[in-house]
C-alpha cells in the first residue's frame, strides 16, 4: 500500500515517567524565531527545519487513522520488507503491527506485517523502560528515505550530543507542552539537541538520560553547565519510539529509541532506550543492519 498524506495531529498528556517525544524548548529561542502571545506555534522554525535536514530522512510517523500516535526511524530493507526501529509501548498488549499506518517524512505510507518486541520489555515495569525497543517489518522495501542509517557501535555516548527527532507535541521550557505550540495545519516532525548526562545509572538499566536545562544552567538536575546550545530540547508527550541521532566520523548513527519523560519544563529528565548495547537483537531480527563508532 503506497498512498499520499495529509492530516492533523492530536496531542496527549504528559505524566512522570509515561511514553514522551516531542519537543520542548528554550524560551530564548522560541521568541527569537516569533513566538510569543498569541503566536505560541510560530516559534519552531529552527527545529522544524533541524528535523528537515537530510540526514534524518528516515524519520517515520505512526497513525492511528486519525492522528499520530508513535515515531520510528527505518534502518533498511532486505528483498522484500523495509524494518522500523520503535517503541515497544506503541503496540500496548497484544497488539500488532496492524495498529499503524507507518508514514516516512517524505509523505509515502506503508503497512505493517509483523512486529518485533523486545525480549526484555515489561510493560508493567519502569525497570525494564531501557529496553523499550521493538522492530516493525513492513509490507515492502522503503525508497524514500534516503541512505541506509547506521546504528551507533560505540560505548562512549556518555556527554555526547543526541539529536532527537519526532512528531510529538511541542512547547517551552517556562510552562511545558499545551496545545497552541503546535501548528495543527501541518504534520512536520521537529528536532532538538541535548547532551547524554547519564549512561545506566539511577535512571535504569540501558538508559540514556537527559535534562532540560534552562539559559543560565540554574535548573539542571544531573550536574552539567546549562544548554547544549540554543537547540537544547527535551522530550514530552506525543510521539513514542523516534530516534535519538549521534554524529560519528561514519555519518549520523542511531543511538537510542525515545522512550519516556516527566514534566517537560526546564529541570524536567528524559530517557531513551540505549541502542549500541542491543545490536545483536536487532541483528537477528534484521541482519542487513549498518553500524557506525
Amino acid at each position: 500500500m503506497r498512498l499520499l498524506y495529509t492530516c492533523l495531529f492530536s496531542v496527549g498528556l504528559l505524566a512522570p515517567l509515561q511514553p514522551s517525544h516531542a519537543v520542548v524548548i528554550l524560551d530564548s529561542i522560541w521568541q527569537q524565531n516569533g513566538g510569543g502571545e498569541g503566536q505560541e506555534a510560530e516559534g519552531f522554525d529552527a527545529h522544524v527545519a533541524l528535523a528537515a535536514e537530510p540526514q534524518f530522512m528516515a524519520i517515520f510517523g505512526l497513525h492511528d487513522g486519525e492522528s499520530y500516535g508513535g515515531s520510528g526511524t527505518w534502518i533498511g530493507n532486505d528483498q522484500e520488507y523495509g524494518y522500523v526501529l520503535t517503541a515497544a509501548h506503541n503496540f500496548g498488549t497484544g497488539e500488532g503491527a496492524g495498529t499503524w499506518l507507518y508514514w516516512s517524512r517524505e509523505g509515502t505510507a506503508y503497512e505493517g506485517i509483523e512486529v518485533h518486541i523486545h525480549p526484555f520489555y515489561d510493560p508493567d515495569s519502569d525497570d525494564t523502560s531501557g529496553y523499550d525497543l521493538a522492530i516493525v517489518v513492513l509490507d515492502g522495501p522503503v525508497t524514500d528515505a534516503g541512505e541506509q542509517p547506521p546504528l551507533y557501535a560505540g560505548e562512549d555516548e556518555l556527554g555526547r550530543v543526541l539529536t532527537i527527532t519526532g512528531y510529538g507535541s511541542r512547547g517551552i521550557g517556562s510552562a511545558g507542552e499545551a496545545d497552541a505550540f503546535y501548528d495543527f495545519e501541518g504534520e512536520t516532525p521537529a528536532a532538538a539537541r541535548n547532551i547524554v548526562d547519564e549512561v545506566d545509572g539511577d535512571y535504569g538499566e540501558n538508559n540514556l538520560i537527559v535534562d532540560l536545562d534552562d539559559e543560565e544552567g540554574s535548573s539542571s538536575v544531573t550536574g552539567d553547565e546549562g544548554p547544549v546550545d540554543a537547540l537544547e530540547g527535551i522530550l514530552g508527550s506525543g510521539d513514542s519510539g523516534g530516534a535519538a541521532w549521534i554524529e560519528t566520523a561514519e555519518g549520523w548513527a542511531i543511538a537510542a529509541t525515545n522512550t519516556w519523560g516527566d514534566d517537560a519544563v526546564y529541570g524536567s529528565v528524559s530517557g531513551f532506550s540505549r541502542i549500541s548495547t542491543q545490536l545483536d537483537w536487532v541483528r537477528g531480527i534484521f541482519p542487513g543492519i549498518r553500524t557506525a563508532q
